[in-house]
C-alpha cells in the first residue's frame, strides 16, 4: 500500500537528508548568492568611489560651467566603460553640485540584479549600490577690476546718484559696521548735463567680494543742485549687494533699500526697483528701436531679471526705478556697465574631505 511506502520513507535516514537538503536548497544558493552580490557590490562601490574622486576634483577646480558638465560626461563614460551600460536597471544616476562656498559633492549610484540572494526570505531582486565624494575647495583670490560703463539718457524728475562699492559675501564682514560694503565710489548721476566723475578712484574687489551698486535717491530735485547733498526724510539709499556664484560665475543682486531721514526699510519684494538685462555687446545694450534688446519706455511693467552668468567680455544693463510703486518703468537712470574682469592673484586648492 502506498501509505507504509511514503512511512518508511519518512522514517529512513536517507529520505531525511533528501528532505532537509531539499527544504535547505534556497538557503544555501541563498547563502552562497550573498557572497557572490557582496563581492560585486563591493567591486562596483569602489569603481564608483573612484570615479566619484575624480569627477568631484574636476567639478571643484572647474572654472566655468562648462567644464564642470564636461566633467560629469566624463564620469558617464567612464562608468560605462568600466561597469556596463547598466541600462537594464535603470543606468547610473550622477549628482552633484556645491554644497556651500567651499564644498563641492558628487554622489554616484546604479541599482545591481542579486545574483542568487534573491532567494533568501525578504531579499529583493536588486540593490542599490552609492558612492560619494566631497571636495574642499579654498576659493582662489580675484582681483575684480571695476567695470567702464556708459550712461544712457536719465528720465526722472527726481535726482538721482549711482555709486561702485565692493560687497563681500563674507557674513563675518557683512555684520560690521558698513555691513561688508567697502569702497563706495560715485560714478554717474542724473544731472543737467551729467557731473564727470574721476573713475581712477573706483575701487578693486577682491577674495569674495564682488561689484555693487548703490542708487541715491533725492525726491524732485533734479532741477535743484542744492538739494543734491540732502540727507533727510526726502532721500533714499538703495544697494544691490551682489554675490558670484564660486561654480557658476552667475551674479545674484539682493536689493534692499531705506529712507536716510527715516530710517524706515523700503520693501523691494513688493516693489522691485531694478532691472537687470545682459548684452553681449554694447551695441545690443540699447532700446529695441534702436535695435538693441532693452525694453522701450513703457510704463506699469515687471522688470527683466538677468539669470545667466556676466561673462568677460560682455555687458549688464542697470535701469532704476527710483520710487517703489512708482511708474514702473525703470528707466529713472540707466547704466550699461561692462562685465567685471577677474584677474587671478592665487590659485584654488583642493582636498578631499568625504
Amino acid at each position: 500500500m502506498l501509505v507504509p511506502k511514503v512511512l518508511r520513507f519518512v522514517r529512513c535516514g536517507r529520505g531525511n537528508v533528501m528532505v532537509t537538503f531539499a527544504i535547505t536548497l534556497p538557503v544555501l544558493f541563498g547563502a552562497g548568492g550573498a557572497a557572490i552580490d557582496y563581492g560585486n557590490a563591493i567591486r562596483i562601490r569602489n569603481v564608483e568611489a573612484s570615479i566619484a574622486d575624480s569627477t568631484a576634483l574636476l567639478g571643484a577646480n572647474a572654472d566655468t560651467p562648462v567644464a564642470a558638465i564636461e566633467a560629469l560626461r566624463l564620469a558617464n563614460a567612464q562608468l560605462v566603460a568600466r561597469l556596463g551600460d547598466q541600462s537594464a536597471t535603470g543606468g547610473y544616476t550622477i549628482t552633484n553640485g556645491w554644497i556651500d562656498g567651499s564644498n563641492y559633492r558628487v554622489s554616484i549610484s546604479t541599482r545591481m540584479k542579486t545574483a542568487l540572494v534573491y532567494l533568501l526570505p525578504g531579499m529583493p531582486r536588486q540593490i542599490t549600490v552609492a558612492a560619494a565624494a566631497t571636495v574642499n575647495r579654498v576659493a582662489p583670490v580675484y582681483q575684480t577690476l571695476p567695470p567702464t560703463l556708459s550712461q544712457l539718457e536719465p528720465e526722472a524728475a527726481d535726482y538721482n546718484k549711482i555709486y561702485f562699492y565692493c560687497y563681500s559675501s563674507d557674513k563675518t564682514r557683512q555684520s560690521q559696521a558698513d555691513k561688508g560694503r567697502r569702497g563706495l565710489t560715485p560714478i554717474a548721476d542724473n544731472g543737467t548735463p551729467p557731473t564727470v566723475y574721476n573713475l581712477s578712484s573706483m575701487p578693486t574687489c577682491t577674495g569674495n567680494e564682488a561689484p555693487s551698486y548703490m542708487l541715491r535717491n533725492v525726491r524732485n530735485a533734479r532741477s535743484t543742485p542744492s538739494r543734491w547733498s540732502e540727507t533727510g526724510s526726502d532721500t533714499y539709499n538703495y544697494y544691490t549687494d551682489a554675490t558670484i556664484d564660486t561654480g557658476t560665475r552667475v551674479q545674484s543682486m539682493h536689493v534692499t533699500g531705506s529712507n536716510m531721514g527715516t530710517g524706515v526699510a523700503v520693501d523691494t519684494n513688493t516693489y522691485p526697483m531694478l532691472e537687470t538685462i545682459l548684452c553681449t555687446s554694447a551695441a545690443q545694450c540699447t532700446s529695441q528701436s534702436l535695435g538693441g534688446i532693452i525694453p522701450n519706455r513703457t510704463v506699469n511693467r515687471a522688470p527683466a531679471v538677468a539669470t545667466g552668468s556676466c561673462a568677460e567680455g560682455g555687458f549688464m544693463y542697470f535701469g532704476w526705478e527710483d520710487r517703489p510703486g512708482g511708474d514702473r518703468d525703470y528707466d529713472d537712470i540707466r547704466l550699461v556697465v561692462s562685465c567685471p574682469v577677474m584677474t587671478l592673484v592665487s590659485d584654488k586648492k583642493l582636498r578631499i574631505v568625504e
